[in-house]
């Protein structure tokens, strides 16, 4: 079998090295994002003959998706990838994959997986131009709702660039939302998350914000750059008894982010809500994602 392992945060830079960052967008080049979720949905990794290769464990053994490998030896690891999943008596399930992974693995492997189309899972990419200046008639109702806000809340309002000093209060925004929206802070999943991005902040280079009415903290957010052009908003929370806290916190953080060509702010799960929300800023990209199964 493939000896798959965590990631290890000390080894992020090495792991990024198997991959082509010129342009990139997606997700699937964030390993700070893949470190973080590492033990909420099992993500390991292992180096098979100079090819990076991605799994998802439904427990220690096994495996419910592999990642496209990247690397040296594509064609190789992919056999490696049949062998591995034969031995642990499952069929091979490629997840995740963007278009070009798709056309890579047909061109290698042609006639030998169907592809299917996952939209829950797409990633969604905008210009950092267009967040950060809400220009235009197709972001009036944007910009109306960010005025609402300042009119109700006017020289109360204050955003900060997260670091050292305001943490302590993003963490309180998390748990304030997990209260307001009927979680346990002790065993919400992302709690822990998001605590450990605290935690090594400056350390895996993060960049975030947050936004305060007086002095309570109301929303927060989080991420850290995918490549030169391109950012990740991994975390957004925001308390709802503040109407349009979430339109402020977008703008001001996007406003930041300017060295930034594009910011992704991720997939919407198919939860309608959030895939309505995240169409509502219009984005310039619909990164799509795949998944091949053996015919």
């Amino acid at each position: 079998m493939i000896d798959f392992k965590p990631i290890e945060k000390e080894r992020i830079n090495e792991y990024k090295s198997y991959y082509d960052y010129t342009g990139g967008l997606g997700c699937e080049l964030n390993f700070v994002n893949g470190y973080l979720w590492n033990q909420e949905y099992r993500l390991r990794v292992a180096v098979y003959r100079d090819t990076l290769i991605k799994a998802y464990f439904r427990d220690e053994h096994r495996i419910w998706g592999y990642c496209m490998p990247s690397g040296a030896h594509v064609a190789e690891a992919v056999e490696a990838v049949f062998a591995d999943a034969e031995e642990r008596g499952q069929r091979v399930y490629f997840a995740y994959m963007t278009g070009r992974e798709r056309d890579l693995l047909e061109a290698l492997f042609p006639g030998r997986f169907v592809y299917d189309r996952e939209p829950a899972n797409q990633d969604y990419i905008y210009n950092t131009g267009d967040l950060a200046t809400l220009a235009g008639k197709k972001y009036h109702a944007k910009r109306n709702h960010i005025s609402k806000f300042y009119r109700i809340y006017g020289d109360d309002v204050r955003f900060e660039t997260l670091c050292a000093h305001n943490l302590a209060d993003a963490m309180q925004v998390m748990t304030d939302w997990c209260t307001e929206n009927g979680y346990d802070p002790q065993s919400y999943g992302e709690m822990e998350v998001f605590r450990e991005a605290c935690r090594c902040f400056d350390e895996l280079g993060l960049h975030g914000g947050i936004l305060y009415v007086g002095s309570k903290p109301v929303a927060a957010t989080m991420g850290c750059a995918i490549s030169d052009v391109c950012f990740d908003v991994m975390f957004e929370k925001g308390l709802r008894a503040y109407d349009g806290v979430y339109a402020v916190i977008n703008h001001e953080f996007a406003k930041t982010l300017t060295r930034y060509a594009y910011i992704n702010r991720e997939e919407d799960l198919g939860i309608e809500g959030l895939r309505k929300s995240k169409l509502s800023y219009h984005p310039a990209i619909i990164y799509d994602r795949y998944c091949a199964k053996p015919l």
